[in-house]
Formats: structure tokens, C-alpha cells, sequence
């Protein structure tokens, strides 16, 4: 039992297990160190317990070793409270890197899969701002008008003509002066914004017509000599060679008329005033023959008119003058080379302007009856009807109509109201609706409007109260 007991005190605490066996030794119980296993046989382990238990509440070393015993197993429990102390530090600090350890090394997230959070400063752009796949922030933009001299021509001029040739150049031929009528023909380059004289005519002419022709060639026709007789007389242009030559003649002597391009290639030419009487006549130019033949009378003889080629190749004549002004109107067809009647416009008028629209409606507009015209309206070709539109701003007639790269109508200057005008203004098909569109530099009548290849429009010549050599430029534009 004492081995037992020894026993239980733990091995690495020496001193303890040394006073015991001391104790034990010296009272005859114990012949030799328990440490050494040596127990007497004559006495059982349970007996020899007793007596030492009983010997020791009779003799001060059991007080001694009693008090020395509970010093021992204070140190003791002592001792395994620090361990105990020190050891769940340990295990915190150990359990605390064991996770940061897990985080970042073992579990950290791979390079593709982290996910990092930029700010983009925005960008400005001039596109609109898409708030939505089906909306967008509305911009506003505004149509402006400019107006700017160019150079100016070589010679003073109104009742001239006006082409655009092959090379883009503006050939201007004839018209009058105070001397009377001009064979000067010069050139505009929309490139330099010069002028340049070129072959001149063989003939003087004024209130003649020109057509471009399908070869590049440019034919002018009759007109109004220096000496005031009116001519039969044509020329051809060749822009290759910059020179003149006499054509075949008209079997009409006539000015003040109109010539048109056919699909076919021929030019159609009628109408106009031989000095005495208006005309009714109507005449065919074959380019290929350099011949003119009669083709049948319109119904009703004019000058001061407007004709225009309409898509389905068919031409139509509507107002101008006769002793009195006009509102009748009718259709030539070249297929079968007559006339028939179509129906009247809402107003009479002579020299009004003429566009075909990109919707094929034909826009007539201004003219003078007994007064001077602002109103406008529309031939449907579809229908062979007219319907009026909206008026211009103001009344005038003698001016010029352009058809701009964009579908609208550009009209200027001319007389409004017995006086000069140098105010423009715009058509809008789309809204049947007319805005201003600035004023020239000079009002001016009896001048030409050609729309140039870069979409601005050349305005050359005419006169306001005196002859213009002076020219100018209109451009569109839009301001956001």
C-alpha cells in the first residue's frame, strides 16, 4: 500500500517523494526507500498503512512532514496553474496563426478571381447620351443661313444663263449690259472663287436659253441680239476646247421660252415671244442629227412660264402670260408627242419658279397677276392635282428657286411689292412650311441661282437699278 501510495506521487516531484521515505525510515517502518521497491514480508501492505497512518497522529515529524507535504502540493498546484495558463496562451496564439495562416496562404483567392473597384472618369462626347435602349436625351438644332460675296465676274450682267459643267465649273453665258446684249462667256471655279473668260459666243444674246446635254456639251437658243431682234439662232459649247460653234437653227425665232432635257436626250423647247405675238410653238433638238423639228403645239401660246421634267418623264407647262396671266397648265408626253390638258393651279401667274421635290411634287411659287404673288402650291403628278401650301413671307416674282442637296427650296431676291428685294427663304417639304433664310448682300432681279457641287448656291449677276457683275455664296448650315 505505501509502494501504492508513493506511487501516486508524481515522478518529477523529488522532493516530495524524499521526505516521505525519511519519515518513513526513521519510524522503523520502512527498511529501505520505497523508491527501491523493498517492502517486509511480514507485514501486508494494508497493516503497515495503518500503523504509519496511526503512528503519524502521534509524533511531531508527522506534523513536520504534514506541513511540509501541503507546502509541496501548494507549490505544486501552483505550478500546473501557470502551465495551464501558459499553455491555453499558447494554443490562442497557435489557433490565431493557424487561421491567418488558412486565410492567406492556403485559401487565398487566385489573381483571375479577385475583384477590384476602379472610378472611370466620364467621357465628353458630342453623340447623344442614351438614357435607355428606347430613349434618347433630345438635342435641339438650329438651321442657319449664311450669305458671303465672291469673286466677281468679268462683266456686268443680267438675263444671262447659267450651267454646271463636267469639271464642276459654272459656265455664264450672254445677258445684257447698259451697252445691249453680251457674247462674253465666262467661268466660275468653285475652288479658287474666281472668274475667268472663256471662248465667247458667236452671237450677242440675252433672255436665250442653255442645256446642258448628255455628251457634256452646253446648247444655247434664241434670245434678244444687241440690236434687238429676236433670234433662231443656236450655238453648241465644248468645255474640251473652250470654244463656240454654230448649230443648226430653229425654225422659231424666240425668247423669253423654255428648253428642257428629255429622257431620250433631245431638248424640248417651246413657248416663248417672237417680238410680236406669245407662242405656242413647240420644237425638238436631236444632238445626234444637229436637226429641229416641229413637234405638236401646246394649247395655249405663253411666255414667262414654268416647265419642268417631271419623273415619269413627262413634261409639264403651267401659267405665264397671253394678253393676260395664266393658271391653265398641261402635259406633254414625249412618247407620243402631244398635249393634253391638266388641271388649272388655284392661282394665275406669270414668271413664278418651278422645283421638282424628292417626293416628285413640283413647288410653283411667287409669280405676278395684278398684284405680286407669296402664295404657293403643289402639282401631284400621281393625281394631276393642285393643292396650295404654305406662303412665303413675303410676295415676289423674277427671283430664283434652287433645290438644295437636302430637299429644301431656296428662293431669293427678285421684286416684292414694286421694290427690290435681298431677302431668302427656305421650303421645307416635309412641314410645308417656309423660314428665312437671311438676305444677300444685294437685291437683285434678272439673276442666276446655281447649286454648286459642295451644295452652296452661286448668285450671280442681275441688276438693282444698274447692271451687277458682283456674285454671292448661300450656305446651310446647323448649330446644336
Amino acid at each position: 500500500m505505501l509502494c501504492a501510495i508513493m506511487n501516486l506521487i508524481p515522478p518529477f516531484d523529488k522532493a516530495s517523494r524524499l521526505v516521505l521515505e525519511t519519515i518513513l525510515e526513521q519510524s522503523g517502518t520502512l527498511p529501505g526507500r520505497i523508491g527501491d521497491g523493498i517492502t517486509p514480508s511480514w507485514i501486508s501492505p494494508l497493516d503497515r498503512a495503518d500503523e504509519i497512518v496511526l503512528g503519524m497522529h502521534n509524533n511531531q515529524a508527522y506534523i513536520e512532514f504534514g506541513t511540509k507535504n501541503i507546502d509541496s502540493h501548494k507549490w505544486w498546484h501552483h505550478r500546473w496553474a501557470k502551465i495551464i495558463f501558459i499553455s491555453f496562451i499558447v494554443l490562442t496564439i497557435l489557433a490565431v496563426t493557424l487561421s491567418l495562416v488558412l486565410k492567406f496562404a492556403v485559401f487565398r483567392p487566385k489573381k483571375s478571381e479577385i475583384t477590384t473597384t476602379t472610378t472611370t472618369p466620364p467621357l465628353t462626347t458630342t453623340a447623344p447620351t442614351s438614357l435607355a435602349s428606347s430613349s434618347t436625351i433630345p438635342t435641339t438644332t438650329t438651321q442657319q443661313s449664311r450669305w458671303a460675296y465672291t469673286g466677281n465676274m468679268n462683266y456686268e450682267r443680267e438675263d444671262h444663263t447659267a450651267c454646271v459643267l463636267i469639271d464642276e465649273k459654272v459656265l455664264v453665258a450672254g445677258g445684257r449690259n447698259d451697252a445691249g446684249s453680251l457674247n462674253t462667256v465666262e467661268l466660275y471655279d468653285p475652288s479658287t472663287g474666281f472668274w475667268t473668260m472663256t471662248g465667247s459666243m458667236n452671237i450677242a444674246r440675252a433672255e436665250h436659253a442653255a442645256s446642258m446635254l448628255t455628251n457634256g456639251k452646253v446648247l444655247v437658243t434664241g434670245g434678244e441680239n444687241d440690236i434687238g431682234d429676236i433670234l433662231n439662232s443656236t450655238e453648241l459649247y465644248d468645255p474640251s476646247t473652250a470654244t463656240w460653234t454654230m448649230t443648226s437653227s430653229m425654225n422659231t425665232a424666240r425668247k423669253e421660252h423654255t428648253a428642257s432635257v428629255l429622257t431620250n436626250g433631245k431638248i424640248l423647247v417651246t413657248g416663248g415671244y417672237n417680238g410680236t405675238d406669245y407662242i405656242k410653238s413647240v420644237e425638238l433638238y436631236d444632238p445626234l442629227t444637229d436637226t429641229w423639228t416641229y413637234t405638236s403645239d401646246m394649247n395655249y401660246q405663253r411666255a414667262g412660264y414654268i416647265q419642268s421634267v417631271l419623273t415619269n418623264g413627262k413634261v409639264l407647262v403651267a401659267g405665264g402670260l397671253d394678253d393676260t396671266h395664266l393658271n391653265s397648265a398641261e402635259l406633254y408626253n414625249p412618247l407620243t408627242q402631244t398635249w393634253t390638258i391638266t388641271n388649272n393651279m388655284t392661282h394665275a401667274r406669270w414668271t413664278p419658279t418651278a422645283s421638282v421635290l424628292t417626293n416628285e411634287k413640283v413647288l410653283v411659287a411667287g409669280g405676278l397677276t395684278d398684284d405680286y404673288v407669296y402664295n404657293a402650291e403643289l402639282y401631284d403628278p400621281s393625281t394631276e392635282t393642285w393643292t396650295t401650301t404654305g406662303s412665303m413671307n413675303i410676295s415676289r416674282e423674277d427671283h430664283t428657286a434652287s433645290i438644295l442637296t437636302n430637299g429644301d427650296v431656296l428662293v431669293a431676291g427678285g421684286f416684292s411689292g414694286g421694290y427690290l428685294t435681298a431677302s431668302a427663304e427656305l421650303y421645307h417639304p416635309s412641314t410645308e412650311t417656309w423660314i428665312t433664310a437671311g438676305e444677300m448682300n444685294i437685291g437683285r432681279f434678272g439673276h442666276t441661282a446655281t447649286v454648286l457641287i459642295n451644295g452652296k448656291v452661286l448668285v450671280a449677276g442681275g441688276s438693282n437699278g444698274g447692271i451687277l457683275n458682283s456674285t454671292e455664296l448661300y450656305e446651310s448650315f446647323q448649330i446644336n
